[in-house]
């Protein structure tokens, strides 16, 4: 059972008709809660509500602008980029070329941030908040909404008999004022669009109409295998037989007032005794009904009656997903239990899927709630059932909710106390429910921006690249000449420094093999007296036991040597360290890579180098990746001489061979085993101190080797000049700008990339992240 349940099942659960006064004694009157200060109103609630997602909306304003602008911005940069085509030299055409595909990738996802800034702002924004109420047909639902607002079936049609509510309807509360409607109809264009042609799509049927002549003609055959009776094609039908009776409607324009006796025209399929069939909703969008609901606080308060499921209507669903995405704050769902038998079953969770579809940036179990609709009538008293939808049937099936309620749909009272629980939750929990939609967008914010970033200091790169040849040329080579020259120089430096260190013992790895030795001598870790005896008996003799002692003796010094291979690697590593820096500071390659860690900083540096030889091949990446993936390693170095001093650690050819004539004691056999690990670790000792200068020399060689393979070497100068020529704008900033404002497109290009550069340099989408994560906190 989740957590959420568990909550549920302790305190959320509300049935009033079953629960004392008692239960509440220091109860609030109806319609209020009790706050630090006093008493809190309904109204009050709401307007504490939209003053926290006031904030959020104004941050969203600036991000909505600081994306506008970019999009702006970056059209006048790709427009130009592509003017600039023509006028380039092959370099930077292909650069250009190149960055025209991240460009236009922005370009075509930044309208659909704008948009989706729009529609959370709106959410923000809006002057109420929004409870879409949802539940199949004939569940109370219309009679939900009447308890709370105080209208009637002219207003909010019910039914006894098939499914009524044919629209949306909006329904807001404005104090003291009478009750109105504005009718906002469809266009022959959204007509087509949104009704019919879905089931053209979802039924197969072909290309849908783009006219009302064309849909007034003969529909399709009905697909072969379906149902007329209630099938989505026999709604289809039905839109198609009835078109004369709500044409005029379609493009009617909107909104059209109408007065409260007239509303049910408009919005249900029926009247109020199911004997005249209304058509007029075919051709309404939705319903914007004002009034003065019974309670008489319920200020910022608007209610969204959604069509009832329940038969194959395409359109029911679909509203569904629609409002939710574009209106909807909160869902509450309405469930009528029945009396005779009842659960959780394919219908519930088809319309909570249907649900979640138009809440995909928050969790639906976070932002919705369960009215179980208890009442007594002419099919009986489905209390108990009720009880059991509350305590057994929910807990245990994946319709998720926040909280849910059971009351009696048809009590204003039930209804109103039910609702106030809703706005006591969205006030503890509403900070958290927005910042889901908020970190959506923070999160693409930061995305966008990471992208433009990297545009930009792409974009800014062209400014040097495009000049024309003999612009650039000489200064190019001049500068060259002289990194070149610094380089080849620090290098060569850096191989003398290294021949003079070749022979001296290598520190780090001194200090290690004495560590080790002292830590052996310090735990050799010999077997007692005891454990001779009982090793002994076990082995079926002191000979056998004393094997397997020499044995583990040589397989624990020999382990403890592994530990030279942390020196070994930090040697490794300060060299290349070494080498890093010569390219970084003398070489002037530092603009390439920010690594701080030598090797990694070497592969990004031979990962720029340009295929300069037919093969493909490049001395330069080559020496490069060499040292990269050049390591000492004790296995490589120091593990031969060590495992040839362990020799009389082995049960075969023991320092101590094991005397059979007399047979030696036990203190006898422990002196044995200490004698020839002493020996090893001396033996040891010895041979690695021989040693230590061995990484000096292997440093040296392979330092002396990247030397000769990239200054010496017979055209690798060549290859030399082509790199830097390659990335001269990026080690170079700056160097060739001024020549450039020789040519006037490319003061044009600076110019652009300057302005894209600002936006990229804009704080609004670190802002909006740090609301989200404030937020969260």
């Amino acid at each position: 059972m989740s957590p959420t349940f568990r909550k549920f099942l302790s305190s959320s659960v509300y049935e009033p008709d079953f629960l004392s006064s008692s239960a509440h004694p220091a109860a609030p009157q109806p319609g209020f809660v009790l706050r630090r200060g006093g008493l809190m109103s309904r109204s009050d609630r709401i307007t504490e509500i939209r003053r926290r997602r006031a904030r959020q909306a104004q941050v969203l304003e600036r991000a909505h602008t600081w994306v506008t602008d970019v999009l702006e911005r970056l059209r006048e940069l790709e427009a130009l980029r592509t003017e600039l085509l023509g006028q380039v030299p092959d370099e930077a055409r292909s650069r250009l070329a190149a960055l025209g595909a991240e460009v236009n990738g922005l370009l075509e996802e930044l309208p659909a941030e704008v948009a989706a800034l729009d529609a959370v702002a709106a959410r923000f924004r809006r002057p109420t908040l929004n409870v879409g109420v949802i539940g199949k047909a004939r569940q109370g639902k219309s009679r939900l909404i009447q308890s709370l607002t105080g209208l009637t079936d002219q207003e909010v049609p019910t039914s006894n008999g098939g499914f009524c509510t044919g629209v949306t309807s909006v329904l807001r509360h404005e104090e003291g004022v009478p009750t109105q409607a504005q009718v906002y109809f469809h266009s022959e264009r959204s007509f087509l669009r949104e009704v019919v042609a879905p089931y053209y799509a979802e039924l197969g049927l072909g290309p849908a109409p783009t006219t009302l002549e064309r849909f007034a003609g003969a529909l399709p055959p009905e697909p072969s295998g379906a149902s007329v009776e209630g099938s989505r094609y026999s709604h289809l039908v039905q839109y198609h037989t009835a078109l004369p009776e709500y044409r005029r409607y379609l493009g009617m324009a909107s909104p059209h007032l109408v007065s409260p006796h007239e509303i049910r025209r408009f919005v249900a399929q029926s009247d109020e005794h199911d004997q005249e069939r209304y058509h007029a909703f075919r051709a309404v969008r939705y319903v914007r009904i004002t009034t003065h609901f019974a309670h008489q606080d319920w200020t910022g308060l608007s209610l969204i009656d959604l069509p009832g499921l329940g038969d194959s209507n395409l359109q029911d669903a679909q509203r569904i997903v629609a409002a939710l995405k574009d209106e909807i704050d909160v869902v509450v769902f309405l469930r009528r239990p029945d009396p005779l038998g009842d659960g959780i079953d394919t219908f519930d969770y088809q319309l909570y899927d249907h649900v979640q579809e138009g809440l995909p940036d928050t969790g639906l179990d976070r932002c919705s709630f369960l009215v179980i609709n208890k009442c007594s009538g002419s099919t009986g008293d489905n209390s108990a059932n009720a009880r059991k939808m509350a305590e057994q049937w929910l807990p245990a099936s994946r319709f998720t909710v926040a909280e849910a309620h059971i009351a009696d749909c048809s009590q204003p009272d039930d209804v109103a106390d039910a609702m106030d629980r809703v706005l006591d939750y969205l006030l503890a929990n509403l900070d958290d429910l927005d910042n889901r939609y908020l970190a959506v967008r923070s999160e693409k914010a930061a995305e966008l921006h990471e992208r433009l970033t990297h545009v930009t200091a792409q974009a800014e790169r062209l400014a040097d690249l495009a000049q024309p040849t003999e612009i650039w040329f000489l200064p190019f080579i001049s500068l060259f000449k002289h990194t070149h020259g610094q380089l080849a120089h620090a290098l060569a430096t850096l191989v003398r420094e290294l021949r003079h260190e070749r022979d001296l013992t290598d520190g780090l790895l001194a200090d290690a093999v004495d560590t080790v030795l002292e830590a052996a001598e310090r735990d050799p870790a010999h077997a007692t007296l005891d454990e001779l005896v009982a090793r002994a008996a076990a082995e079926d003799g002191l000979s056998m036991a004393y094997g397997k002692y020499l044995n583990e003796s040589r397989a624990r010094l020999s382990r403890r040597f592994l530990e030279c291979d942390v020196a070994l690697h930090a040697r490794t590593a300060e060299m290349r360290q070494r080498v890093a820096d010569v390219l970084r500071g003398p070489g002037s390659l530092g603009g390439l890579s920010a690594a701080q860690d030598g090797r990694e900083f070497l592969l990004q540096v031979a990962a720029r180098v340009p295929r300069v030889r037919e093969d493909g091949g490049s001395e330069i990446r080559y020496a490069l990746q060499l040292l990269a993936d050049f390591q000492l390693s004790y296995r490589g170095m120091l593990q031969h001489r060590v495992r040839a001093c362990l020799d009389g650690l082995h049960a075969d050819t023991p320092a101590m061979p094991f005397p059979h004539q007399p047979g030696p004691t036990v203190q006898q056999v422990r002196e044995m085993l200490e004698v020839a690990y002493n020996e090893a670790l001396y033996t040891c000792r010895s041979e690695l101190y021989k040693a230590l200068a061995d990484p000096s020399a292997a440093i040296f060689s392979i330092v002396e080797e990247f030397y000769d393979r990239v200054i010496p070497s017979a055209g690798v100068e060549e290859e030399w000049l082509v790199f830097y020529q390659d990335i001269r704008a990026e080690i170079w900033p700056g160097r060739f700008a001024a020549l450039a404002e020789d040519a006037a497109h490319l003061r044009r290009w600076s110019e652009s990339v300057a302005a894209v550069t600002a936006l990229a340099a804009s704080t609004v989408p670190v802002t909006l992240l740090a609301m989200s994560e404030e937020a969260v906190a």
